[in-house]
């Protein structure tokens, strides 16, 4: 595997959790919508007259910002074996 490939996925992941960690952020009132069955988590009163996105998008955005983030750890806990030392050496070595 080339070396550059764990480092463009890891950017990849990071990426992913960043924008949609972003989007979750500027739409708390729709991430608190979707627990409304709860009491502990209200949202709060509408800005205006902006429609709320649906919640199928709300559940994608969490969805994605979880696989993005256990991507992110995954992909640094594999870098830190043996495995992927080798993987370095064998590319360096031009075995």
């Amino acid at each position: 595997m080339p070396l550059y490939v764990p480092q463009i996925a890891l950017a990849l992941a990071i990426l992913l959790t960043a924008a949609t960690g972003i989007w979750l952020l500027i739409n708390a009132r729709a991430v608190a919508r979707l627990f409304r069955r709860s009491d502990i988590i209200q949202p709060g009163p509408a800005l205006g007259r902006q429609t709320p996105p649906p919640r199928r998008l709300v559940l994608a955005m969490l969805a994605g910002f979880t696989l993005g983030w256990v991507g992110s750890v995954a992909i640094w806990s594999w870098a830190m074996t043996e495995e992927a030392v080798e993987v370095v050496d064998a590319r360096a070595s031009g075995a």
